[in-house]
């Protein structure tokens, strides 16, 4: 990630996790007679339409729907998240960090995911976020923007990563001086107070889930003992303050609960290690230190092996990757994840017939299934079978609520089966997801003007465009 675009989600990030709590309401309907859940919604969904743009959102389907599938797993077993709207994502970065933004965003880097040794561990934090927001602690640093404005949290956000970042000390103190005004002690004794919170209401949602409690206790003392020696590494430890007594009090919460053991699924072990391999960097170097842990025998477990496979289709080494996968697929047919990886490589390699029938089949058994359905569409557009895609994917179009990378894939789709007009309105939807108003409403407009035997289409294109205006004013409010 660049430093610019750290930047920027540096000040969207702590503008929804450092801030005082001085004049807080006390949690609970006080903070909602000030700020609605809806108001709050609207301030999150804005934020995410601009994050979208700026940060290095992973955009793997597999990836994002296992993400989305734990969170909502636990979710529902979180009686105070019912009436919230959730959604879960992950950012390409390798520091470990977690983090909420207003309307139940749950952002995590890669390098949690990676990180993490248990399916209870990751849970962990995800159960501990989804409590940051049904308690409202979003919601109550938001209402102190009378306080404390947004620029001023931006400052300080970006002088404490030129600190942290920069090659010459002095700059980077010298920034972080200059906004120390904005950096009072409330802030850190409100995110402790808010922190014991989650905690307690996550290893209760952990339970509930069915998975062990103590993932959350190894968690925390696995980020105490690295930060020891890794100070720069760990940003969970500087925007979720941990302490003994803290570790301590979990350790008691979690003990409270009969013991329990919790088999991790196959799912879990395969998306980390392709995690790492999406994010790994591609050197000849890297390339020549992994082929040798391979021949080594060093790859043990079947995740271990299908993410060396991953990472070698991205260096390009298509042979092995296939040989690896067709082993890994041997063992293992109903494992969906090895076929997909298998198309992957087809596609790769301009052979996309060789997958068609086998994700057709695999979709039939797991109707639904988003990575299936993106791999199948992508499979016909290398197959120059655009209007296959372009039905399909409009027969999913509800999946673009949680992944809108997906309607980039159908506007070509569209564009390669002939349907021009239908591209603009779909580039606009697009580009609203990503935050660009500008260029939606351009869309938008464009759409107006081409002939359609849509029905609907001027009544839903004059609707967007409507939208994009009333974000735009409450945007300008905002800041």
């Amino acid at each position: 990630m660049n430093n610019l675009v750290k930047l920027f989600f540096a000040s969207f990030y702590f503008a929804s996790s450092l801030v005082s709590s001085a004049e807080l309401p006390n949690i609970g309907s006080s903070s909602s007679r000030i700020l609605s859940i809806n108001d709050e919604q609207l301030v999150g969904d804005d934020y995410m339409r601009q994050l979208r743009a700026m940060a290095p959102i992973v955009n793997d389907a597999e990836i994002n729907d296992y993400i989305q599938h734990l969170g909502f797993k636990l979710v529902e077993k979180n009686p105070d998240a019912q009436d919230r709207q959730f959604s879960f994502f992950i950012i390409r970065d390798k520091s470990i960090n977690a983090f909420a933004l207003p309307g139940g965003y749950i952002g995590f880097h890669t390098g949690l995911i990676a990180k993490s040794e248990t399916e209870s561990e990751l849970a962990s934090v995800v159960a501990h976020e989804i409590a940051h927001v049904t308690q409202r602690h979003l919601a109550r640093r938001l209402e102190l923007q009378n306080q404390l404005s947004l620029p001023s949290l931006a400052a300080f956000a970006a002088a404490i990563l030129i600190a942290t970042q920069s090659k010459n000390s002095e700059t980077g103190m010298g920034a972080l001086m200059g906004a120390q005004g904005l950096a009072q002690q409330a802030m850190i004794n409100h995110t402790r107070s808010n922190e014991a919170e989650a905690d307690r209401i996550g290893i209760a949602t952990l339970y509930s889930a069915g998975f062990n409690p103590e993932g959350a206790i190894s968690f925390f003392e696995k980020m105490q003992e690295n930060s020891r020696y890794y100070s720069n590494a760990f940003e969970f430890l500087r925007t979720h303050p941990l302490s003994r007594s803290r570790i301590t009090d979990a350790r008691l919460r979690a003990r409270e609960y009969p013991r329990r053991t919790h088999q991790d699924r196959p799912l879990y072990s395969l998306m980390k290690e392709k995690v790492k391999a999406i994010t790994a960097k591609i050197t000849p170097i890297t390339v020549d230190k992994m082929r040798k842990q391979f021949k080594d025998g060093e790859f043990k477990t079947a995740a271990e092996q299908y993410g060396y496979a991953i990472f070698l289709i991205r260096a390009k080494q298509f042979d092995v990757a296939h040989k690896i996968l067709k082993n890994l697929r041997f063992s293992d047919p109903n494992q969906a994840s090895y076929a997909i990886a298998l198309a992957q490589l087809d596609i790769e390699r301009k052979t996309p017939t060789n997958s068609i029938k086998l994700i057709l089949r695999l979709l039939g058994q797991s109707p639904g299934n988003q990575a299936l359905v993106e791999t199948l569409a992508e499979l016909y557009i290398a197959n120059n079978e655009h209007a296959k895609a372009r039905e399909l994917l409009l027969e999913n179009i509800h999946m673009t609520e949680y992944a809108p990378y997906l309607l980039k894939l159908l506007s070509e789709a569209q564009e390669g089966s002939g349907y021009k007009s239908e591209v603009f309105e779909t580039e606009g939807n697009f580009l609203l997801a990503m935050g660009d108003l500008t260029g939606a409403r351009i869309q938008f407009e464009q759409a107006l003007n081409v002939h359609t035997e849509d029905p609907y289409a001027r009544a839903r294109l004059n609707s967007q465009i409507a939208k994009i205006k009333e974000f735009a004013r409450q945007r300008s409010l905002r800041h």
